[in-house]
Order: structure tokens, then C-alpha cells, then sequence
């Protein structure tokens, strides 16, 4: 297992997006997200998607300029036209707009249509919490996962995201997909030649499958979390990330009609902040502060994990397994780049971080 320093990883899929052809608005923009994720052990979510995005700007799946519009602009909601532009890019433009909206309207509701994969959901709601405004996101995604009792792939595992912004801590941030685990997850297991449990998916012929390939690049499915509660969750986001934007939506979705929905909800407009800050304290307290089953020394909040994983990496650097390293060796090295400038010891700069 080797490490990259953050500085290091964030200059490392720059360099690899912009010569992939991205522009380095776009670029800088996704590095951010995809730091995000890395940095807070969602690994799933982060570098190791690189290859591909790079595979899908090279077939113009994602396009390397994208000229975006706002279709819709009334009051508090808008709808914006990605133009297949970066997802991770038109995904934080979408989420400043429903802020700039909340700001204005007290909600802002912002709709996204023809873009692509834009990371991991909890980037973007908490964008909205560091503005003290519970922040919500959606999007869907290709279809992955059977409906409740089906052995085919129907819907995606679309995600689910709130953050809810504290006084003095880290905000609370709700990221969970509709599934029992993200696709990135049996992506993860299989570079790392690991076996998956029993629950997460399911093979070709709707079989329980402990085999991460089976259970997603054979052609398999992944199973919804709390099965039909999963399920309906999955298809309630489907109609409003899908349905709703005017994006691809079901068996429909592609690689580059994605939808997303960003909403931001300006506390202040609502409550006293004290007041808010107090209830929402007296409310986490109840919960940390609650008895503990046995064996269980402290009682986690939502993302608060992540964030204790983002201390531990920011110092010690974000690992890399041997079989991604390998991957990003061969991408690099096609791209004129080389590994060696990245994996080096360095003096971070805290400001990029």
C-alpha cells in the first residue's frame, strides 16, 4: 500500500483531466470533489474512478467544453442544461445556484439535466451547510439495481444527501445510496482481488454472490438497502432527478443523461439561529450522550467518521492499493505524465487541500 500526499492527488487528476483533454476550470473543479471523497475514506468515490472518466471524455461522453444554460430561472427554482459537461463541475455550479437562491428566497431548488456522474453526494450539501443552510442533493444513476423481488437491472442506486450545519462542529452529512453499498464498493473489492458479503448483490441470475465482478461488471445487480425500502427510495429519487429534470431516467439512463437536484434551505429565514443551534444541540446531545448497547465506547453522528478518516489522511496521506497504483501507472504514463512526480514527499500547501 503506498500514499499520496493530498497536494500530491489533487495536482495528480489535474494534470490527468486536463491532458485528457478537460478544461482546467472543469478539472480543478472535480479534483476538489474527488479529493473530498479520497480524503474521507470513501474511496469508492474518488480516484479510483479516474480511468474512467478519462475513457468517457476520450469517447465524448463528457464533454470537454461544455457551454451550459440555465433553461429555467423563476423565483426559487431553476433548471440547468449541463451541455455533458463534468458532472462533478456542473454539479457544484447547480448546488452555489440553489445557495445563491436560499439566500434570496429562503429555498432554493435547482434541477440538473444532461450531464454525468458527479461523486460523491455529500460534496455538494455540504457546500450548503458551511453557508449555515441544511443542504439536499439527489441524482440518478445507470441502472444497477433490481426492484424488490427482480432479477434485472431497473433503476440506479440513486443517492441520498443532507447536511445539516452545526455551531462550532462539523456539520451532520446523511451520504447513503438506495442500495446496501455504492457500485464503488464491489469496484474496490475486486481491485483488491476481496470477496463481498452475501447481501450486497446479486449475479446475472438474480443469485445472492459473494463475487464483486459478478455482482457488477458481469452483469449483475446490487441489492436495495432495507430491500423494498431501498427500492422505493431508489424510484422516488429516479422521478425527481429523472422524471423531473428532463434527464434519462430507469432502464433510459446513460453515461451522459444524468440528473441531478440540489436544495438548500436558509435556516435563518426560518428560526432565530440561536434558537436553531440550540435545539439542534440539545437534540445531537441526546443522541451522543444516549446509553450505549455493549462493546460500543462512543455513539457517531452522521459523516462523523469521515471526518476523523480526513484528519488521519491530511497527515499520513491518502493510500493507495497496489492494483489502482498500477492503474493510474498505465493512465499516466499514456498521458505523457509521470508517476514518480506524484508520489514523492513534498511540502503540502494547505491552501489547496
Amino acid at each position: 500500500m503506498r500514499t499520496i500526499n493530498p497536494v500530491n492527488h489533487k495536482k495528480l487528476i489535474i494534470d490527468v483531466l486536463t491532458m485528457a483533454g478537460l478544461t482546467t476550470e472543469q478539472a480543478v473543479t472535480a479534483s476538489t470533489v474527488m479529493a473530498y471523497a479520497d480524503q474521507r475514506g470513501i474511496d469508492s468515490h474518488g480516484m479510483i474512478l479516474l480511468n474512467t472518466y478519462v475513457e468517457r471524455i476520450e469517447k465524448q461522453i463528457i464533454k470537454k467544453k461544455p457551454s451550459y444554460t440555465w433553461e429555467l430561472n423563476k423565483g426559487v427554482i431553476a433548471l440547468l442544461d449541463g451541455d455533458l459537461g463534468m458532472g462533478h463541475y456542473i454539479g457544484d455550479i447547480a448546488m452555489k445556484k440553489a445557495i445563491q437562491l436560499a439566500k434570496e428566497h429562503t429555498i432554493g431548488l435547482v434541477f440538473v439535466k444532461n450531464t454525468s456522474h458527479y461523486g460523491a453526494s455529500g460534496y455538494y450539501t455540504e457546500l450548503a451547510a458551511k453557508e449555515d443552510m441544511i443542504g439536499f442533493s439527489t441524482t440518478n444513476t445507470l441502472p444497477l439495481m433490481a426492484p424488490t423481488g427482480g432479477a434485472e437491472r431497473v433503476l440506479g442506486n440513486n443517492p441520498i444527501s443532507f447536511s445539516i450545519p452545526r455551531e462550532a462542529e462539523n456539520p451532520i452529512i446523511l451520504d447513503i445510496a438506495s442500495s446496501v453499498v455504492a457500485a464503488g464498493k464491489l469496484m474496490v473489492a475486486e481491485q483488491k482481488k476481496q470477496e463481498i458479503p452475501l447481501d450486497w448483490a446479486l449475479d446475472i441470475d438474480g443469485n445472492p454472490t459473494t463475487d464483486p465482478y459478478a455482482g457488477f461488471k458481469g452483469g449483475g445487480s446490487l441489492i436495495p438497502l432495507g430491500n423494498h425500502k431501498g427500492y422505493g427510495l431508489s424510484l422516488i429519487m429516479d422521478v425527481l432527478a429523472g422524471i423531473l429534470t428532463g434527464a434519462g431516467y430507469g432502464k433510459n439512463v446513460g453515461h451522459s443523461d444524468i440528473g441531478f437536484v440540489m436544495m438548500a434551505i436558509n435556516t435563518s429565514a426560518v428560526m432565530d439561529k440561536n434558537k436553531y443551534n440550540t435545539r439542534l444541540n440539545d437534540l445531537t446531545g441526546m443522541v451522543k450522550d444516549s446509553k450505549k448497547a455493549k462493546g460500543t465506547d462512543n455513539i457517531y453522528l452522521p459523516g462523523e467518521i469521515e471526518y476523523l478518516n480526513q484528519k488521519t489522511r491530511l497527515a499520513q496521506g491518502i493510500p493507495v492499493n497496489k492494483n489502482l497504483y498500477t492503474e493510474l501507472e498505465k493512465l499516466t504514463a499514456k498521458l505523457g505524465l509521470n508517476m514518480n512526480d506524484y508520489f514523492t514527499v513534498q511540502q503540502m500547501d494547505s491552501s489547496i487541500v
